[in-house]
Protein backbone atom coordinates (compact mmCIF):
# COMPACT_ATOMS: atom_id res chain seq x y z
CA UNK A 1 0.00 0.00 0.00
CA UNK A 2 1.86 3.19 -1.28
CA UNK A 3 0.05 6.47 0.04
CA UNK A 4 3.24 8.65 -1.04
CA UNK A 5 4.45 9.22 2.58
CA UNK A 6 6.59 7.42 4.81
CA UNK A 7 5.22 5.38 7.65
CA UNK A 8 6.85 6.57 11.13
CA UNK A 9 8.60 4.39 13.07
CA UNK A 10 6.01 3.37 15.75
CA UNK A 11 4.06 2.18 12.59
CA UNK A 12 6.83 0.17 10.65
CA UNK A 13 7.72 -1.54 14.55
CA UNK A 14 4.00 -2.16 14.80
CA UNK A 15 3.45 -3.75 11.96
CA UNK A 16 6.46 -6.25 12.46
CA UNK A 17 5.46 -6.79 15.80
CA UNK A 18 2.00 -7.89 14.05
CA UNK A 19 3.79 -9.99 12.00
CA UNK A 20 5.75 -12.15 14.33
CA UNK A 21 3.30 -12.96 17.14
CA UNK A 22 0.01 -12.87 18.87
CA UNK A 23 0.25 -10.25 21.11
CA UNK A 24 -0.91 -7.11 20.66
CA UNK A 25 0.65 -3.67 21.34
CA UNK A 26 -1.43 -0.70 21.65
CA UNK A 27 0.92 2.60 21.73
CA UNK A 28 -0.95 5.88 23.45
CA UNK A 29 0.70 9.41 23.05
CA UNK A 30 -0.30 12.42 24.85
CA UNK A 31 0.62 15.52 25.31
CA UNK A 32 -0.84 17.37 28.75
CA UNK A 33 1.63 19.29 30.84
CA UNK A 34 0.03 18.78 34.16
CA UNK A 35 -1.04 14.99 33.62
CA UNK A 36 0.05 14.31 37.46
CA UNK A 37 -1.45 10.35 37.56
CA UNK A 38 0.26 9.05 34.31
CA UNK A 39 -0.06 5.21 35.75
CA UNK A 40 -3.39 6.33 36.53
CA UNK A 41 -4.50 7.58 33.42
CA UNK A 42 -2.05 4.53 31.53
CA UNK A 43 -4.58 1.96 33.22
CA UNK A 44 -7.67 4.03 32.65
CA UNK A 45 -6.33 3.96 28.47
CA UNK A 46 -5.81 -0.01 29.02
CA UNK A 47 -9.17 -0.40 30.28
CA UNK A 48 -10.91 2.03 27.98
CA UNK A 49 -9.01 -0.17 24.60
CA UNK A 50 -10.17 -3.48 26.06
CA UNK A 51 -6.27 -4.01 25.64
CA UNK A 52 -6.94 -7.27 27.57
CA UNK A 53 -9.19 -8.57 25.36
CA UNK A 54 -6.74 -11.09 23.92
CA UNK A 55 -7.08 -14.57 23.59
CA UNK A 56 -3.82 -15.09 25.81
CA UNK A 57 -4.01 -12.17 27.78
CA UNK A 58 -0.89 -10.85 26.22
CA UNK A 59 -1.57 -6.93 25.52
CA UNK A 60 0.65 -4.63 26.44
CA UNK A 61 -0.02 -0.49 26.43
CA UNK A 62 2.80 2.03 25.84
CA UNK A 63 1.59 5.15 27.20
CA UNK A 64 3.72 8.19 26.88
CA UNK A 65 3.07 11.50 27.43
CA UNK A 66 5.07 13.86 25.15
CA UNK A 67 5.26 17.30 26.67
CA UNK A 68 7.03 16.01 29.88
CA UNK A 69 8.20 12.61 28.68
CA UNK A 70 6.69 10.38 31.08
CA UNK A 71 5.34 7.20 30.19
CA UNK A 72 3.81 4.12 31.94
CA UNK A 73 4.02 0.66 30.17
CA UNK A 74 0.72 -1.41 31.44
CA UNK A 75 1.14 -5.08 30.63
CA UNK A 76 -2.08 -7.86 30.84
CA UNK A 77 -1.48 -11.47 32.76
CA UNK A 78 -0.38 -13.37 30.39
CA UNK A 79 2.93 -11.79 28.97
CA UNK A 80 3.52 -10.59 32.57
CA UNK A 81 3.44 -13.77 34.31
CA UNK A 82 5.95 -14.75 30.88
CA UNK A 83 8.16 -12.51 31.35
CA UNK A 84 8.07 -11.51 34.98
CA UNK A 85 8.61 -7.57 36.60
CA UNK A 86 12.14 -7.50 35.93
CA UNK A 87 11.69 -7.77 32.36
CA UNK A 88 9.36 -4.76 32.47
CA UNK A 89 11.67 -3.11 34.64
CA UNK A 90 14.53 -3.09 32.21
CA UNK A 91 12.27 -2.57 29.37
CA UNK A 92 11.31 0.76 31.58
CA UNK A 93 15.05 1.89 32.40
CA UNK A 94 15.19 0.97 28.46
CA UNK A 95 12.72 3.23 27.24
CA UNK A 96 13.60 6.35 29.64
CA UNK A 97 16.87 6.55 28.14
CA UNK A 98 15.89 6.03 24.47
CA UNK A 99 13.41 9.33 25.09
CA UNK A 100 16.31 10.89 26.34
CA UNK A 101 18.86 9.97 23.85
CA UNK A 102 17.18 9.63 20.64
CA UNK A 103 14.22 10.89 18.61
CA UNK A 104 11.18 10.71 20.25
CA UNK A 105 8.99 8.36 17.59
CA UNK A 106 12.67 6.39 17.30
CA UNK A 107 12.39 5.64 20.91
CA UNK A 108 9.47 4.26 20.93
CA UNK A 109 9.80 2.15 17.95
CA UNK A 110 13.08 0.43 19.52
CA UNK A 111 11.03 -0.63 22.47
CA UNK A 112 7.88 -2.09 20.36
CA UNK A 113 10.85 -3.99 18.59
CA UNK A 114 12.08 -5.72 21.81
CA UNK A 115 8.64 -6.21 22.57
CA UNK A 116 7.86 -8.27 19.15
CA UNK A 117 11.37 -10.52 20.46
CA UNK A 118 9.98 -11.33 23.87
CA UNK A 119 6.45 -11.83 22.26
CA UNK A 120 7.23 -14.00 19.72
CA UNK A 121 9.56 -16.17 22.05
CA UNK A 122 6.51 -16.53 24.18
CA UNK A 123 3.62 -16.27 21.86
CA UNK A 124 4.40 -16.78 18.21
CA UNK A 125 1.70 -16.65 15.43
CA UNK A 126 -0.03 -20.34 15.41
CA UNK A 127 0.16 -21.73 11.61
Amino acid sequence: METGKTLSPIVKSLAYLSRQTTGEVQVHIVSKFYERDILGAALKTFDQYEISRTTHRNGILIYVNRSTQRFAVISDEGIHRAVGQRYWDELSVNLKEDLLSTYFENAIALNIYALAVSLKKHFPIEM
